[in-house]
Formats: C-alpha cells, structure tokens, sequence
C-alpha cells in the first residue's frame, strides 16, 4: 500500500501564484515555468507527493486504456468500469465517446468527477476532431496512447486551473488576457506530459497491464520536469 499522502500546509500555493500572477501580466515564458516549479514542490510537496496527490487520474488512465484496448481486441472491458459494449452498437462516435466518459467518471457532483470526465470526452473528441473516419471501438495502438497521453495532459491542466488559475484571471490585465493566458499553460503542460509519455513510451510499450502505473510515472516525470526549473 503507497503511503498516505501528507497534509498539505496552509497558503502552500502563495509561491506558485505569485510567479504565475507575474506571467499573466507579463506573458513571460519564465515565470511560467518558476510558477509550475513552485506548484508542484512547495503547493504539492514534490513530484513524489504531487503524482500520489494525482493517484486517481493514473488509475483512470489505465481504465480508459483498459476499455479502448478491450474494445479494439472483443476482450471483456474491466468489469468495475460498468461499460456494456452492448450499450454503443448504433451509437456515432460523440455518443460512445460521451458513454466511456461516463463510464471511467460518473456522475457524483464533485469538482474532480466532473474535471476527469470533461478530461476523457476531450481526449477523444480531440482524436475524431483529427481524424473523422477513427472508430473508437476499433483504435489502433498508437491512436490509443495518444487519447491516453491527452487526457492525463488535461486533466494536469485541470487541476492546476482548479488550485491556481483564479491567480492568473486577477493578475491579468483582462479577463480576455487571463484566459489566454490560462490556455498557455495549458499548452505548455501538454507539451510537457507527451515529452514525459514518449521517454516512458520509448523504453516499454504501454499495455494494459501497465498503463495506470506507467501514467503514475509520466505525471511524476512531468512534475520533475517542472521543478527543474526552479
């Protein structure tokens, strides 16, 4: 059993806002990263801590490879996702896509729930968005670790907004310009978790087998790739 993760201290993000205050008003590229360092050593206690802190998304990252892997190869989808490949005959691809959404992250009214389901549905609809003719029940390998690579890359970005975004919408000298800003963040964190989802890739295959443990790996290496930073 992994050791439980620490209490966080008070004001323990008052770092990490400060320098991403100090990007969205100046857009620097600096401050950004200085800001993600801060974030995940002092707000989440080091990249050890940070990816504990994560542990949901690396084991629903490893049910969503589980589904689309089972569904590529007409093996049984892991019985405690509760998705019937029964219930997506008929169905266009946006609605299977919404169905495995709902299934990997149900409905129970909290903020995480809702932020990992938003996260699943992107991740997806970013793969249709890039190729129309893709058929989510019949993905190849590569296809399948690039929705997994984009959904742990989301919903990172998620939570970061989540504990630290309102920080950038009242630095910033527009709400228009804090949302941009909010979007370069999440544009840097996508680039960084598919830098970290291609070292991992690149010396073992994910697999099913692997796929919650190796996306443990990746947010802990991304975390460490904000922290080298600092």
């Amino acid at each position: 059993m992994p050791p439980p993760v620490p209490k966080a201290p008070p004001r323990r993000f008052q770092q990490a806002r400060t320098s991403l205050g100090r990007f969205a008003r100046s857009g620097s590229q600096d401050d950004l990263r200085r800001g993600l360092g801060h974030y995940s050593r002092s707000g989440l206690g080091g990249s050890s801590t940070a990816a504990r802190r994560m542990g949901g998304t690396a084991q629903r990252a490893g049910g969503l490879y589980g589904v689309l892997d089972a569904l590529r190869t007409g093996t049984q989808i892991p019985p405690e996702i509760g998705l019937d490949p029964a219930q997506l005959a008929g169905k266009s691809q946006t609605e299977i896509a919404d169905l495995i959404a709902s299934a990997l992250a149900p409905v129970d009214g909290t903020q995480d729930s809702e932020a990992a389901r938003d996260s699943v549905s992107r991740s997806l609809s970013e793969l249709l968005e890039a190729d129309p003719t893709a058929d989510l029940a019949n993905l190849n390998s590569t296809q399948i670790d690039g929705v997994v690579e984009g959904y742990i890359a989301h919903d990172l970005a998620h939570r970061i907004e989540l504990d630290v975004g309102k920080a950038v919408l009242d630095k910033a000298d527009s709400y228009a310009e804090g949302v941009e800003r909010l979007q370069e963040i999440k544009s840097y964190v996508r680039q960084e978790v598919a830098r970290a989802f291609r070292a991992r890739r690149g010396a073992q295959p994910m697999s099913r087998q692997n796929a919650a443990s190796m996306s443990d790996a990746i947010l802990r290496d991304t975390f460490d790739i904000f922290e080298s930073y600092l």
